[in-house]
């Protein structure tokens, strides 16, 4: 027999045993039976039959019977073990064949001696056509080789051995990827004899694989926590984020409950646990502690995770680190709600807890004082000292506020200098001076800023509920408006509110808004009063004059527009608006005395007006003005509120020639040093003292020291508000050198003002003819 033919019948060998065991049997049976048969038979013929003959003729025909029974009887005992051996060898057949794996046997030298379906269908032939043939018959040679170098291996091994490997089948083309375990394969006397194969297709799993691991990669480089806990909620799972969060190594919680699910954390783990019960999700803001301590704020969302049949097997919790988020949201609030240089409540939160006094006070029957507090001249700290250091001192008064108040009391920052007290349960007006009076001693005791002691005081509106308003925006109106009035009567003090000032703030609010159009709309316009020598009777000056007519408010005096101008900024434009007038007009008055000049004020906010050498300069340039004609007025708030600028810009103006000249002197309290630091030419004697010069020897004694102080220094003297020929001898007598009043002439516009100033040097005629 050629070796194909002996490849072809060496399947059968694997069946060759157990025929053995059977034809073992029916020999065995067949032996007991034919040695009971004849043992029996004969003894029982001789005990019957005596005729030798007849006995030796029924031993033939028993003898034939005999044959004819074993004959079945063998035939049916082979018959039915053969079946069995066939159902078995049926059954082993169809269990391979069913099999999703790939099967086949291969004996020592790589021949194939059996395969199952799936088998046939790599190669894409019948087992028949398989058997008996080589890997190098189907596939290439790098393949077979690799094929038999595993066999090999396995055989050499003398146990299984795993190798994947990539197959493409015949049948349809289609790739998989195989996972094949090769199994050495021996006889019952231990004797190797070929090789089993299995090969299974991993291709999805291997796919699963690769997802799982590309989960596990993005869970771990995920900026989120994430916790895979079981049904008993033990974890099981943790990525790289909950350990950067929680600053606990995987180990350490690993095995152990979140404390998020704990039974005693109730406010948490109750509605977790039932909304997961209910197969639902849970989301919300949880704080936990890290493991250094620190408080770390989360976004957690829990889900629970069934089987395909609906059965709870984990939960999922993913916890974001919100913790920057919070400290966000935490400042937004705060600066929402509170003045970040003091700490104060703001504006905002101010009011909302006076609405929340107004409703109690509202069920309590009891009064709130809303106390609006504002620092007096606060501004020279901020143009002297710097920002910085107002700061400081804003701070410091919001210090001293709440040591002046009392436990429950509120006080807020309103913005800038302006503060807020407000004082609920009170059962009577009568506490409310105290709580002021306290407030305002508080401000007693000077401010310590940059090493110098500077003394601030504040001014204190008070404004009652229900008295004095119903809302929180009434009260603090009304509020405001006291305190005004506790400026007006002197600062360093408190005012209750009066209805009559509303009327005085409603005014205050209509000037501020038409003001701002009043230049455009042609309704502001300059004046000039003449200023007399006194030796010469002549008029050797006029002093610039703003003012205001209003369609809607009619003739609005300066005092009221000039302060609003001050405090909003527009004061800037009116004076430029000076300006530019009134060199217009002197540019006509050029035929005036050689020494003839324009006086104009400047304001403390103009001086913070980077630009104003330079508009001062262009105007005059514009309107071909000697700088020597012009004297601007300075008034004592300029220099209370100096700094190195202001200085620089009043000895660049004099330097040009400009004259410069200190207004309103002796209304303040420093007014002498000013004289030594400062290049003044001319001094303006303040009204008030004028007024009852004739009549009080105090304030004449005060204007002669002037005068005389003046001319020791080397500059002249203004009177002004001088009204009666009495104070003009007086004048004359101490040796004044100008003045000006409504006894010489009101203030006139330009064009009435030019056909006098070459008048005769006649007082009386002049004044009579201007004021006619």
């Amino acid at each position: 027999m050629d070796n194909k033919n002996k490849a072809l019948h060496q399947p059968r060998a694997v069946f060759f045993t157990a025929e053995l065991n059977v034809a073992a049997k029916v020999a065995f049976f067949y032996f007991v039976f034919a040695v009971s048969w004849i043992v029996a038979s004969d003894s029982a013929l001789e005990y019957i039959v005596r005729d030798v003959s007849l006995l030796s003729y029924i031993q033939t025909i028993k003898g034939l019977l005999f044959v004819l029974i074993s004959a079945v009887l063998i035939f049916a005992l082979v018959n039915r073990y053969a079946k069995i051996l066939r159902e078995k060898e049926s059954h082993l057949r169809t269990l391979v064949d069913t099999l999703p794996d790939l099967v086949w046997l291969k004996d020592k030298e790589g021949v194939y001696l059996s395969c199952n379906r799936k088998f046939e269908r790599f190669f894409g032939a019948q087992e028949h056509q398989i058997v008996g043939r080589t890997d190098y018959d189907f596939v290439d040679s790098e393949l077979s080789d690799f094929f038999r170098a595993n066999d090999l291996a396995a055989m050499a091994a003398g146990g299984p051995c795993a190798n994947e490997e990539e197959l493409t089948y015949v049948d349809d083309g289609h790739t998989e990827l195989v996972e094949t375990i090769k199994t050495p394969m021996v006889d019952s006397k231990g004797k190797l004899i070929g090789v089993l194969g299995v090969g299974r297709d991993i291709t999805l799993r291997r796919q699963n694989e690769q997802e799982v691991r590309l989960l596990k990669e993005a869970l771990e480089q995920s900026p989120v926590a994430v916790i895979l806990m079981d049904s008993n909620c033990r974890v099981t799972y943790v990525n790289s984020a909950y350990t950067r969060q929680s600053g606990y190594d995987p180990e350490l919680i690993l095995g152990d409950t979140p404390a998020f699910m704990f039974d005693d954390n109730g406010d948490i783990a109750e509605p977790i646990q039932d909304a997961v019960s209910a197969g639902q999700s849970w989301s919300g803001e949880i704080s936990s502690q890290s493991r250094e301590g620190a408080v770390v704020w989360e976004y957690l969302i829990v889900s629970p995770v069934q089987d395909d049949d609906g059965t709870l097997t984990h939960y999922l919790a993913v916890m974001e680190d919100i913790t920057l988020r919070k400290r966000q949201e935490d400042r937004l609030w705060f600066q929402a709600h509170y003045d970040e240089l003091t700490g104060l409540p703001n504006r905002m939160l101010v009011l909302d807890r006076l609405q929340q006094m107004i409703k109690e006070g509202e069920r309590t029957q009891e009064q709130i004082a809303v106390l609006f507090l504002d620092m007096d001249d606060f501004k020279k700290i901020n143009d002297s000292m710097g920002h910085d250091v107002g700061d400081k001192a804003l701070r410091e008064a919001a210090s001293r506020l709440r040591a002046a108040v009392r436990a429950g009391d509120t006080v807020g920052r309103l913005g800038g200098d302006e503060f807020i007290v407000l004082a609920n349960r009170m059962n009577s007006a009568d506490g409310v001076p105290v709580i002021a009076s306290h407030i305002l001693q508080g401000f007693q005791e000077p401010f310590n800023l940059d090493g110098r002691a500077i003394s601030l005081t504040a001014s204190v509106g008070v404004a009652l509920y229900p008295d004095d308003g119903q809302t929180p925006s009434e009260l603090l109106k009304n509020a405001d408006s006291a305190m005004y009035v506790a400026k007006e009567k002197g600062r360093d003090r408190f005012a209750f509110f009066e209805s009559r000032m509303n009327l005085e703030v409603a005014r205050r609010l209509q000037i501020e808004e038409l003001l701002g159009g009043a230049i455009e709309r042609g309704e502001i316009y300059v004046v000039f009063q003449p200023q007399i020598n006194l030796k010469t009777t002549q008029v050797q000056g006029v002093e610039a004059l703003l003012r205001w007519d209003s369609p809607l408010l009619g003739p609005v005096r300066p005092d009221e527009f000039i302060s609003v101008a001050e405090q909003t900024g527009q004061i800037v434009a009116l004076g430029r608006f000076v300006i530019k007038e009134s060199l217009s007009s002197l540019q006509d008055w050029l035929t005036a005395a050689a020494d003839f000049r324009l006086a104009i004020n400047l304001s403390p906010r103009q001086f913070r007006d980077e630009h104003l050498v330079e508009f001062i300069q262009d105007a005059l340039q514009l309107c071909h003005i000697d700088p020597r004609r012009l004297e601007l007025e300075i008034t004592e708030g300029v220099l209370m509120t100096a700094d190195k600028l202001t200085l620089s810009v009043l000895n660049t103006l004099h330097q040009k020639g400009i004259s410069l000249a200190l207004d309103d002197f002796g209304v303040g309290y420093s007014s002498l040093s000013y004289l030594r630091n400062y290049p003044f030419d001319l001094l303006k004697i303040d009204r008030s003292f004028i007024q009852d010069m004739t009549e009080d020897s105090g304030d004449c004694a005060l204007v002669n020291a002037t005068v005389v102080m003046a001319r020791a220094l080397g500059i002249k003297v203004l009177a002004e508000g001088v009204e009666t020929e009495l104070q003009e001898q007086l004048l004359q007598r101490l040796g004044c050198d100008l003045v000006q009043g409504f006894f010489y002439s009101r203030p006139v516009p330009a064009s009435e003002l030019k056909t006098y100033l070459n008048a005769p040097p006649c007082r009386n005629e002049f004044s009579g003819r201007l004021n006619s």
